[in-house]
């Protein structure tokens, strides 16, 4: 079978996907390192940092957070409401829900988690002037909400074989 060669990028632009995505995978590696002595495993403190910030989150919008189906949140929040780290209030708006909130138990633990992050963010961001963290926050911002923009489903590109 032969293969074609890998194109040459055109631009900077092709190669920013990547620089993001390996960065992206680097962090979450070195996270899970630093947070597996604390008992949790990458879903759940994502699933916690995620409620932390959005408290009343129903079991649906916490799994589009988190990119994942909604069985699978209903059993990673069965496992932390086991933990006694997140509870499960109706919902007044609709019998049928559920929102999820942060136990008293909890505080502590996240406590812990944004210090693992502090640590890790002083050591990826050293060299970095304060400018430079502010601008590249802000142009990631812009960048996700340009992402989040693109409908998916919808491909503008040639098959395969035109």
């Amino acid at each position: 079978m032969l293969h074609k060669p890998l194109p040459v990028p055109r631009s900077l632009d092709l190669g920013i996907g990547f620089l993001i995505g390996d960065s992206s995978r680097m962090l979450r590696r070195i996270f899970n390192d630093r947070i597996a002595p604390l008992g949790l495993t990458q879903a759940q403190w994502r699933a916690l940092v995620h409620l932390s910030r959005n408290e009343g989150l129903n079991q649906v919008s916490l799994a589009d957070l988190l990119d994942v189906q909604p069985i699978t949140v209903a059993r990673l929040i069965d496992k932390l409401v086991a933990a006694g780290l997140v509870e499960r209030r109706p919902d007044p708006k609709d019998r049928r829900a559920q929102r999820l909130f942060l136990t008293e138990q909890a505080a502590p633990l996240l406590e812990q988690i944004w210090d693992v992050a502090e640590d890790i963010y002083g050591t990826i961001l050293g060299g970095f002037a304060r400018s430079e963290v502010e601008t590249l926050a802000g142009l990631l911002e812009r960048l996700r909400g340009n992402v989040a923009a693109v409908p998916l489903g919808a491909s503008s590109a040639p098959a395969r074989g035109e």
